[in-house]
């Protein structure tokens, strides 16, 4: 009764959920508010891109292609990685076995295979090797997040949750499996429900056989043995119960800890403690059930998907609704598996600013709990719209990423959401305030004055072999001929508005007039200016550095 009602709480909490992510990913928007779609026109268009698929030969090419070659053998993941791939494939295939082979066995196993019983072979070696494989790639992930200085960095208590659970889950199966190797009371249990046997006569030598051959113990009772009563036992046996039970030692996890377990089998027995870890597993199990639609488990049905839906469209996909519902899909397809951090080019930028959400995987997560009505506090959204813009839009997490997620659109449509929220650009949050202190300075600047070279900022541009070589400088103008900013604004009559100004400027001592200029704000970083100069002065990197400067004395970072 328990079990039963566990069971359907579970499975209405699973498929509540399932509809609920679902609609989810057809309703969310992720990105600028418009063009809007409703949920219908989303999925109309969604199933509209599905049919064409379905009636074109190229496409209907590269979905299979995709299934053998991304999803069940994962070969771009072992090029990359191969440790890495070695954990996908124990995990996602272990489980993927253990579900369909054994826990929906009523659906899948009884009706694939004829005579199928869990306790025959090779239906027990095959249960024993993928519960093996799942704990190896546990072992390979809690590895990797223990010695990957980047993973140390990004893992979460949820991966750890799932981590944990799913390692309880495959250590009571064993665990029930072995106490029931050991159990005399499923032994008793099977005999009263199966066996057509004389109990005073045929049953002694049925226990000795199990004794000896399936490891079973029985407490308290001495089984005589002797090679006859072995033979009449194993006629016995063979007549009753080989059908349906084989050998144990094939269990080749379980049957060595039924032998570890069988010293305490006495007191294993007298309480039945096959039925408590009967209950531990089975309760995990529903847990897990209940658990997958909101948790990161649910990658284990997104993340197919999403790879099938990058190895036929890539990142091209046409129609914008179709943008929007692949936006929801992927954010709930990441693994959190860590290799967009691994390869991003700002993630070193972490060590200096101590912002998580530099990091491509933690933006997912801040991106996906947002987009499900998890709000930020403002510090939060300040320091994650920082970590955002600090981004190149270099796309290299887009291309090794192992669930062929299309991040480089995530990133834009959330920068573009940021501005529409007031979020912008932290250069452009500078510039603008730069530009409002200088209007309130409006007519009651003093006159100019000539500053030491031995300014602190000036002697903090010298301890850079790049930024020292302001000094170099001898007026030509070559930088600000070859800029296309000065090129559209056609106007150097203003301070500020060309590079040579800047760099004019700091040779003076004039340093904050050189942090304030609109150039260094405006630049494109196209380093024309830089490779045009016949003295080798690094301006776009003296530009970066002042900029830096400026981000601290704001900010404080």
């Amino acid at each position: 009764m328990l079990y039963s009602l566990s069971f359907s709480l579970a499975l209405a909490v699973f498929l509540i959920g399932i509809i609920y992510r679902t609609i989810g990913f057809f309703r969310l928007i992720i990105g600028p508010e418009g063009p809007e779609f409703t949920t219908a026109e989303r999925i109309t268009s969604f199933l509209a891109s599905l049919l064409g698929i379905l009636v074109s030969p190229v496409r209907l090419f590269y979905f299979f292609k995709t299934v053998i070659v991304d999803v069940v053998l994962q070969l771009p993941l072992m090029r990359q990685d191969s440790l890495k791939w070695v954990m996908h494939i124990c995990i996602f295939w272990g489980f993927a076995g253990l579900l369909f082979f054994h826990a929906l066995d009523a659906f899948v196993s009884e009706v694939i295979f004829a005579n199928y019983m869990p306790t025959l072979n090779p239906f027990m070696l095959f249960r024993n090797l993928a519960g093996v494989m799942v704990i190896g790639g546990l072992a390979i992930a809690i590895y990797r997040r223990k010695t990957h200085f980047r993973l140390k960095q990004i893992s979460r208590h949820p991966d750890y949750l799932a981590i944990a659970l799913l390692a309880l889950i495959m250590i009571s199966g064993f665990g029930l499996e072995a106490a029931k190797i050991i159990s005399s009371g499923v032994f008793d249990d099977m005999v009263d429900e199966y066996g057509s046997m004389d109990y005073d006569e045929e049953l002694p030598a049925l226990k000795a056989v199990w004794q000896e051959d399936y490891n079973v113990s029985f407490p308290g009772e001495t089984i005589e043995i002797t090679p006859e009563i072995l033979e009449e036992g194993r006629i016995i046996n063979e007549d009753n119960c080989i059908s349906c039970h084989a050998n144990p030692k094939w269990a080749i996890v379980s049957y060595p800890v039924s032998i570890a377990m069988k010293p305490f089998a006495g007191f294993l027995n007298g309480k039945r403690m096959d039925a408590l870890i009967l209950a531990i597993h089975y309760l995990s199990c529903f847990f897990l059930l209940a658990y997958l639609p909101f948790s990161k488990f649910l990658h284990i049905v997104t993340t197919p998907i999403s790879l099938l839906i990058s190895g036929i469209a890539g990142q091209q996909v046409r129609h914008e609704a179709n943008k929007a519902t692949r936006r929801a899909f992927d954010l709930s397809s990441c693994t959190q598996c860590g290799t967009c951090t691994t390869h991003c080019a700002v993630g070193p930028l972490y060590d200096i600013f101590k912002n998580p959400w530099v990091f491509p995987s933690e933006r997912i997560t801040g991106i996906r709990e947002s987009a499900w009505g998890r709000s930020m506090d403002t510090k939060s959204k300040e320091a994650f719209s920082r970590g955002s813009f600090i981004c190149t839009m270099c796309n290299k997490c887009s291309q090794v990423c192992p669930a062929g997620l299309d991040l480089q659109d995530i990133w834009m449509a959330a920068r573009q959401r940021m501005k529409e929220k007031f979020l912008p650009d932290t250069v452009v949050q500078v510039r603008e305030r730069i530009k409002e202190n200088q209007a309130k300075k409006t007519g009651s600047e003093g006159p100019v004055v000539l500053k030491s070279s031995k300014e602190s900022v000036v002697k903090n541009l010298r301890k850079s072999f790049q930024t020292t070589t302001f000094s170099q400088c001898y007026t030509c103008m070559t930088c600000t001929n070859s800029c296309p900013v000065t090129g559209v604004t056609g106007d150097i009559g203003q301070f500020g508005a060309a590079p040579h100004q800047v760099i004019h400027a700091l040779v003076l001592g004039q340093t904050d007039l050189a942090k304030n200029a609109s150039i260094v704000w405006d630049c494109l970083t196209c380093y024309k200016c830089q490779e045009n100069c016949p003295q080798g002065v690094k301006i776009t990197d003296i530009f970066y550095q002042l900029k830096n400067m400026v981000y601290h004395q704001e900010f404080g970072i």
